[in-house]
């Protein structure tokens, strides 16, 4: 295979699907952490249009889109497997999917962002996750209180947006709680896209032991706070679960 090189933000549920399907895979990548608001121009210098991440380059080849990447990553390498060989799993796999990047998703970045916005300071930080340049990420940190008006108004974020968000991740976890009861998984017995989707978005309520960066320390109160709510979530201890089976770390 072409070298791979994804472009993508650190600290993103859905930029982790696409880590999450490269390190099961084994695939070798080169690996570019953006900063959110300074990342357009140079993701369009490679995609040739769209301006948002993750984005990929398989060689020649840019796609952009995390459901797209992995489809593509699964094709040009398929061991092991994200999706099922029966044709109506693999159906119902991908309705997983989905419904994931639809209902779980967008309400669990509103909800987390609506918590961290009460401390930009520490969210700074956060974004800054897996900056080589250290001054870089301090002139980002620096200037960030100021954008964050500017997030809220433009991603919808107010208290009455983020009680229906939370509401809506409360329910998304009620349905992964009752659908993976039997077999412990989403599709069948073993581990799908499906799986790999769903955890991947719902990391942001439980930031499991294997996330793939360094959260920043110390952790303000609002953030414990935050993880607390949905600590004892039996849908939250799937996600922990799923991550301790089945994220195998980078190399």
């Amino acid at each position: 295979m072409a070298r791979l090189e994804l472009y993508h933000f650190a600290f993103s549920h859905y930029n982790e699907k696409v880590r999450w399907t490269l390190d099961l895979k084994g695939l070798e990548s080169r690996r570019r952490a953006l900063l959110p608001g300074f990342h357009e121009r140079t993701v369009r210098r490679h995609s040739g249009g769209p301006t948002t991440t993750p984005l990929l380059r398989d060689g020649d080849r840019a796609i952009s889109g995390s459901t797209d990447i992995v489809l593509h990553l699964d094709r040009v390498a398929p061991d092991p497997p994200l999706l099922p060989e029966d044709p109506a799993e693999r159906d119902e796999a991908l309705r997983w999917v989905a419904w994931a990047d639809e209902e779980i998703g967008p309400p669990v970045r509103l909800a987390l962002f609506h918590e961290l916005m009460a401390d930009p300071a520490y969210m700074g930080r956060m974004f800054t996750t897996g900056q080589t340049s250290r001054l870089v990420a301090a002139g980002y940190r620096r200037m960030f209180p100021r954008v964050v008006p500017m997030l809220r108004g433009r991603m919808g974020i107010d208290a009455d947006s983020a009680k229906a968000a939370g509401a809506q991740v409360e329910a998304a976890l009620a349905r992964v709680e009752e659908a993976t009861g039997k077999t412990g998984y989403l599709v069948g017995a073993r581990f799908t896209l499906a799986d790999l989707t769903t955890a991947a978005l719902l990391f942001p309520l439980v930031f499991p032991d294997e996330i793939p960066f360094e959260l920043p320390t110390p952790q303000p109160e609002l953030f414990t706070r935050w993880v607390a709510r949905w600590d004892a979530h039996p849908g939250a201890g799937w996600v922990r679960a799923i991550w301790s089976r089945h994220r195998r770390p980078r190399g």
